[in-house]
This record gives structure tokens, sequence and C-alpha cells, in this order.
């Protein structure tokens, strides 16, 4: 066989799978900023559970570089801070977890913004205990023997 054609052949071949590749990463940039998108009008419109979906699935759709992704994190902690702070505990965790949820969901080899998960965890932990204690008084219970 000639070297050339040979040659050739590997760069063909490689070329194909760059392009595949940057079609892969194209589409996935695409349909996560479109969800981002989604979630930023369902925030506007004051639609909070529904941004909620629509900025966790912009997370699952992690590409390296989409600035998307960083900009949904805070918009989910920001909308999970808002619940707190009117003590719907139930929605707020389930913003927090959504954020931990769609960063556990794109490691790899590596964890894209892998403090955030730290952080999401550690308000999760505290909600967790302001919704007991929320229980407890609603219940007329002290939480002692």
């Amino acid at each position: 066989m000639d070297r050339a054609k040979v040659v050739g052949g590997i760069r063909n071949g490689l070329i194909i799978f760059v392009i595949m590749v940057g079609m892969v990463w194209a589409n996935t940039w695409y349909r996560g900023h479109g969800q981002y998108t989604e979630g930023e009008k369902s925030f506007a419109a004051g639609n909070y559970k529904m941004a909620i979906t629509e900025y966790g699935t912009a997370i699952r759709m992690y590409t390296p570089l989409g600035g998307y992704v960083p900009a949904s994190l805070s918009r989910l902690w920001e909308i999970g801070e808002g619940y707190e702070k009117t003590g719907q505990y139930d929605w707020a965790l389930i913003s927090y977890r959504e954020l931990r949820s769609g960063l556990y969901a794109v490691r790899s080899f590596y964890s894209p913004y892998s403090e955030w998960i730290d952080r999401s965890e550690e308000r999760i932990e505290q909600v967790l205990a302001l919704q007991r204690a929320k229980e407890q008084a609603a219940s007329g219970k002290t939480g002692t023997p």
C-alpha cells in the first residue's frame, strides 16, 4: 500500500472525526442555550417552577465554553433563595437539588463547577433543618422528649 494513501486516509478520518465532534458540541450547545433562554422567559414571567426545570435541563446540556451553564446555576440559586425567604422550603429544596443533580449528571473525567455541588449540599442541609423546625413548630412539638 502506498504511504501517501495511508496518510491521506488517516487525515480524512481525523477530519471527519473532528467535524462529527464539532457537530455534537454545536447541537448540545444550541439546545442548552435554548433551554436557558426559555428559563429566562419563565423567570421574567414569574413562573419560577417552570424556570427550575428549564435551567436544570440547560445544565444537563453542558458543553465546555457554554456560558449559559453558570448563568443557569446562578438563577437556580436565586430561585432557591427566594423560596427560602418566603418559607416555601419544599420549592427551595427542589431548586437547590435541581442545581446539584444537574451537575452530578454532567460529571465525567472531571466535574465542572464542583464548588456549586458543595454549596448546594450545604444549603440543602440548612433548608432541611429549617423545614423540620417549621414542621415541629406547626405541630406544637419542641423537639425534645
